[in-house]
């Protein structure tokens, strides 16, 4: 055990705009516990394997994170930021996010901003639902108590590398915006070399990974990750409208043959035919396991949910993350996908009007292996078609 106060200071560069508030939702600012919910999800998502179940878990995260009850009590890791975060000054509704001129952001960003423009509503496309935080940077202090563990501080110190190399902050943040980059990491005054690039923090902090189907969103074997460059002049928000375009490309049926400024691929036939209520061989999309809901229309007879009413969503289990230390540096695109139970075991789904039985059948994740296969050149007639540069890495 650690015998004095430690303190451990991580400093974060804003690298998408970000979509964070508080009660205010029509008020953009970054919070506290924003950073720490996400520090603890990143926290959760090393733990398969170190915890045999979500009881243990939850045990082992109460230990270190506090918990309201008595036998437990405060956080070991108490935070705090570390001056004023030197945020660029917020945008709001109903300015256009880059002119409307990235519909693979619009598509990404669905709910945040408008993805198409609506004569109805008096809306174009890119056009804010909520404010956003255009970018900046901010430090945050944990003091780590005396009896935090060796073990416990080393997984503090890996989760605040994957929340600024694979994750963000606010709404979408799964979807690439509020991404976040790590600039520097010190312990009380000497500062932790920090490795160059997103996949060697990434490995350094991961270390060997558990086998299984993790409970919870988090690494293991099965886990994939790609890092993916555009061209010279790519920006940020650029590169994130190519990755974004990427999936619309590969999942969306189209309007009249279209989807965005090419013919549709029609990728996903048997999903469409379901949504128009005809006989095919599944039940439910396939495409459910990108997330849930998902909504083919208006009305409970055109959308696809978890049928529980304790359960009214299921988040991706694929992360977009844009990396980059600094403007000059080029951006980097970071994809990772982490697989784990899609639903408690015994869910259902309740699919255009019907519930039906979850699916999980050794190809129930091939729509998110068929989107990572495509961005690096191994989905043949669907393989991407811009000037991306994928790879995929190797984990564990």
């Amino acid at each position: 055990m650690s015998k004095n106060f430690i303190t451990l200071t991580a400093t974060y560069r804003i690298v998408m705009p970000m979509f964070c508030a508080g009660a205010d939702q029509q008020k953009a600012e970054l919070r506290l516990p924003s950073f720490k919910g996400a520090l603890r999800f990143w926290w959760r998502s090393l733990m398969w394997g170190k915890a045999r179940d979500v009881a243990e878990l939850r045990r082992k995260e109460a230990e270190l994170f506090g918990s309201s009850d008595q036998n437990v009590g405060q956080s070991k890791a108490r935070m705090r930021f570390k001056g004023d975060p030197d945020l660029k000054k917020s945008v709001c509704p109903p300015e256009v996010f880059e002119s409307g001129r990235l519909p693979g952001c619009h598509y990404l960003g669905y709910g945040v901003m408008e993805a198409f423009p609506s004569r109805n509503k008096g809306t174009k496309a890119g056009q804010l639902t909520r404010p956003m935080i255009p970018g900046g940077e901010f430090t945050v202090q944990l003091r780590l108590g005396p009896r935090i563990s060796d073990e416990q501080r080393q997984q503090i110190e890996n989760a605040l590398v994957l929340l600024g190399t694979v994750g963000g902050l606010g709404s979408k943040s799964r979807k690439g915006f509020g991404s976040l980059t790590l600039t520097s990491l010190k312990q009380d005054d000497h500062e932790i070399e920090l490795k160059a690039g997103p996949i060697e923090r990434i490995k350094a902090a991961l270390g060997a990974l558990p086998d299984g189907e993790p409970e919870w969103t988090a690494w293991s074997q099965q886990s994939r990750v790609l890092t993916v460059f555009g061209n010279s002049k790519s920006t940020a928000v650029g590169l994130l409208d190519k990755l974004g375009r990427e999936q619309v490309y590969f999942r969306s049926w189209g309007n009249q043959g279209r989807v965005i400024d090419r013919d549709s691929e029609r990728n996903f036939k048997e999903d469409h035919d379901l949504s128009k209520g005809k006989n095919v061989a599944i039940s439910h999309p396939r495409r459910l396991a990108f997330g849930l809901p998902h909504n083919y229309g208006k009305g409970d007879s055109k959308a696809v949910a978890p049928a529980s009413r304790d359960i009214d969503r299921r988040a991706s289990p694929l992360f977009l993350h844009v990396h980059q230390a600094s403007e000059q540096e080029a951006p980097i695109g970071v994809v990772a996908f982490l697989p784990s139970l899609f639903l408690p075991k015994g869910e259902e789904i309740q699919a255009f009007g019907k519930t039906v039985p979850l699916d999980r059948s050794d190809e129930f994740w091939n729509p998110i292996h068929g989107y990572l296969d495509r961005l690096i050149g191994k989905g043949g007639a669907t393989a991407k078609q811009t000037d991306l540069q994928a790879k995929e890495v190797k984990l564990g």
